[in-house]
């Protein structure tokens, strides 16, 4: 854990050196907590006494135990990411320090409730600095006064204060289609749904401005999110304003009218889904009798 609040400190640093930190502290803590895990199931960490088991000797010996490893691929990733810096000169770029800095809070997040029976959020206090995890919980907006908070963050990493405004954007977006009932099928993203004018039908028609910087946000979400450019700090600034002004729309509309319009579509929806499910479950029928038919004739 100690590693893991170091890795918070150089999370916030701005040097490509931080960058690089970053990753080595985060694959190290990881390997640390497998490794005592593998104790905890009883087993040794040596493979000779001046010599521990690798990370894959971990993972091969917690699967024999049956214990289950979160984010098993992506730690798998990190890992690698960090014996490749070990071995090559230069940094990873924020956006791969980002991502596995989110992926290491969720893996610590899962092992220690899982297996120790502690919230993350009391033990990570007692080894990071408080400013540290202050900076870091910026980037987890959870309403819109969180939101503004991404502006004091896009000071010290546009990119992060991009790509978790945009998360915001999701969440929020997503909690709107439910409430006003048009969460059914297999629908695709509120944003595509929206600019190809395909919630017109129900009554949502964004004003031609918004649905501009709507459009722009998502181009500059992709070039970020795709290693392609990276954001300033004002265009972290005209990304927040946008979803502000999106959920100002939204919340002027009537969910229930809405929900009303989507109706026949979700019934719809819903009576192929049973048709769908009798129809999968007569041909499973069908296919049973088809091997007792044959067993019988052998």
């Amino acid at each position: 854990m100690e590693l893991l609040g170091h890795s918070l400190s150089h999370y916030n640093g701005k040097k490509e050196l931080d960058r690089k930190l970053v990753i080595l502290h985060l694959a190290n803590s990881i390997e640390l907590i497998l490794k005592d895990l593998v104790l905890d199931s009883g087993e040794s960490i040596y493979k000779n006494p001046k010599e521990t088991i690798t990370i894959q000797g971990c993972l091969s010996a917690l699967e024999k135990h049956e214990i289950e490893v979160p984010f098993l691929n992506k730690v798998e990733l990190l890992i690698d990411e960090r014996n490749a810096l070990q071995h090559r000169f230069g940094s990873p770029n924020e956006l791969t320090s980002i991502f596995y800095m989110n992926i290491a809070q969720e893996f610590f997040k899962q092992v220690l409730k899982k297996h120790y029976g502690q919230e993350y959020d009391e033990i990570i206090s007692q080894f990071a600095e408080e400013q540290d995890l202050a900076v870091y919980n910026l980037s987890n907006p959870s309403n819109d006064q969180e939101l503004e908070k991404l502006l004091e963050l896009a000071k010290i990493h546009p990119l992060g204060a991009l790509l978790s405004a945009w998360s915001y954007f999701e969440k929020a977006t997503e909690a709107f289609m439910s409430e006003a009932g048009l969460d059914f099928g297999r629908r695709r993203p509120f944003m595509m749904e929206l600019t190809r004018g395909r919630l017109a039908h129900y009554g949502i028609t964004l004003p031609e401005q918004l649905l501009l910087k709507i459009q722009t946000m998502r181009h500059i979400r992709n070039m970020s999110a795709h290693g392609r450019s990276e954001p300033t700090k004002e265009e972290v600034v005209e990304t927040i304003e946008t979803i502000e002004e999106l959920e100002r729309y939204l919340q002027s509309l009537d969910k229930d009218e809405i929900s009303e319009r989507a109706r026949p579509d979700k019934e719809e929806y819903e009576e192929r889904q049973r048709e769908y499910l009798k129809e999968r479950e007569a041909l499973k029928d069908r296919r049973q009798r088809m091997m007792e038919f044959d067993q019988i004739d052998d």
